[in-house]
């Protein structure tokens, strides 16, 4: 493993060492950023974070990943994720579960909108299961803990974070990062998907529009009559 100063190291490094080997043209394959969580990396706790870049390469995207010493990825993003005044990325992962900037404690939701308004790729928070183990999220019928779906989902849509998706659990033994396959695969595809999405020119987009009006013999548009959220 390596640290990088800048962009241009790394894109020297990738292209002669790392893209020919993974066989990945970096000039020109999809580029998918990737924000990790220093003590998974200090720790060697990264297990999910190598399945996600795995799969992410198998599919043919170059990857581009920081970390930051504290809370704050907003500056390491105005680093590694631009050439020039041009984002250097399609899409962007935040695998940390947070908000971009702050963490879980202090969230500050103007700058972080700032960076990602200026970086203008697609940005996706993944969720890693922390407050229980896969098997009890999977066994609940709670699902996601409640303080995980406050601090992990609701507070990086703040921010602008779409499609939160677990990727990873919890080891209820050694309380270490277990990718889930399954879902590493879907993440890496709406990544690819999403980054595909954002180089296509509008003209050549297509637009759904999904409108809930039940029940239908009530004539209404958009309404939530007689139904049971919980349930």
């Amino acid at each position: 493993n390596a640290v990088f100063e800048s962009l241009d190291d790394y894109d020297k490094w990738y292209n002669k060492v790392h893209g020919p080997a993974a066989n990945i043209d970096g000039s020109t394959a999809t580029t998918v950023g990737l924000v990790l969580q220093k003590s998974h990396i200090n720790t060697r706790d990264d297990n999910h974070y190598v399945a996600l870049i795995s799969e992410l390469e198998a599919r043919g995207a170059k990857v581009v990943c920081i970390f930051s010493g504290g809370l704050d990825f907003s500056g390491p993003m105005d680093t590694y994720f631009y050439r020039g005044r041009n984002a250097a990325i399609d899409s962007l992962i935040n695998l940390t579960g947070f908000a971009l900037v702050g963490g879980p404690a202090t969230q500050d939701h103007p700058k972080a909108i700032a960076t990602l308004e200026r970086l203008d790729v697609p940005y996706l928070c993944a969720v890693p299961a922390t407050f229980q183990t896969f098997e009890e999220w999977k066994d609940s019928e709670l699902g996601l803990h409640p303080i995980q779906v406050a601090l992990q989902v609701a507070l990086p849509e703040l921010d602008g974070a779409i499609e939160p998706l677990i990727f990873a659990g919890r080891d209820g033994v050694t309380g270490r990062s277990i990718p889930q396959a399954d879902r590493i695969e879907v993440l890496s595809k709406r990544a690819m998907k999403w980054a595909g999405l954002s180089r296509k020119k509008n003209a050549d987009k297509k637009v759904a529009v999904t409108v809930f009006s039940f029940p239908p013999d009530k004539g209404n548009v958009g309404t939530a009559a007689y139904l049971n959220v919980f349930g």
